[in-house]
């Protein structure tokens, strides 16, 4: 009787292990570390995270094709422009580039004043596990992740954008 139970614990033990095991892994978010990856800027300058310590980090992933985040653009232009003199860095990642002349071009007729960034290898995307557009991250002065935030949602996404900065100041 006691072997039974025995057998039936372990049995019962390997099988959450192997439950565990195999449940998809959580997405990169709040409480993970930023990866430090290198940003190539439309201006020709390399910068890595890290350059950026001590500043609160938006990076806000987009693409040309992409209707919301054209919809996102003069909003993020705005937040730039009232936060650039706060210690808050805006990066846009332009990601699915094959030109990157196209992006310089967006970039002009939309007037945005902030350092974008052309993940021509998607190297940064698949570092922020991206899979959908827009996505934006909010990365407080120590470099930890603060935001995840996907999708657009024009009663909610500034707001939000805008409360999680002020915290992270």
């Amino acid at each position: 009787m006691m072997r039974r139970a025995v057998v039936y614990v372990v049995i019962v033990l390997i099988a959450g292990l192997v439950i565990y095991a195999f449940q998809p892994p959580k997405p990169l978010g709040e409480g993970n570390v930023a990866p430090n990856v290198t940003l190539n800027l439309l201006d020709g300058q390399n910068k890595t995270l890290a350059d950026y310590k001590g500043k609160v980090v938006v990076l806000d992933f987009w693409a040309t094709w992409c209707a919301p985040c054209r919809f996102t653009m003069p909003k993020m232009i705005d937040f730039y422009n009232r936060h650039r003199d706060q210690n808050v860095e805006v990066i846009g990642v332009a990601v699915d580039v094959t030109n990157p002349a196209e992006v310089g071009q967006f970039v002009k007729e939309m007037e945005v004043n902030y350092p974008i960034a052309v993940d021509r290898e998607a190297v940064v995307k698949q570092a922020y596990e991206i899979k959908n557009l827009p996505t934006l991250f909010v990365i407080d002065k120590e470099g930890n992740i603060v935001l995840r935030l996907e999708g657009y949602d024009p009663q909610h996404t500034i707001q939000t954008l805008e409360d999680t900065v002020k915290r992270a100041l």
